[in-house]
């Protein structure tokens, strides 16, 4: 399986967010850190999670892998190839 490569890839987001939380509990980062003993969901690094009703990205964590934008229930995320969309 051939590795996402972060600069070439972005997740946008519409206004459609319903604030379900599917996206953040699929999330692969998100998974793994849920799994530590000592997992805190208001002080942690998480790639994404609901806030006042909105899913809200981190840039910097997220990986880009796709998960969030393929179950989100109302197509509000969605992975963009950023040389496609210049091109």
């Amino acid at each position: 399986m051939a590795k996402v490569d972060k600069k070439n890839k972005k997740i946008v987001q519409s206004k459609n967010c319903v604030g379900c939380g599917i996206c953040a509990s699929v999330c692969p980062i998100n998974a793994k850190l849920m799994k530590n003993d000592d997992f805190d969901p208001e002080t942690a690094e998480l790639a994404i999670r609901v806030i006042d009703g909105v899913a809200i990205l981190s840039d910097e964590i997220c990986i880009r892998c796709g998960a969030c934008s393929k179950i989100c229930p109302v197509e509000s995320l969605k992975i963009v190839d950023l040389e496609s969309a210049t091109a």
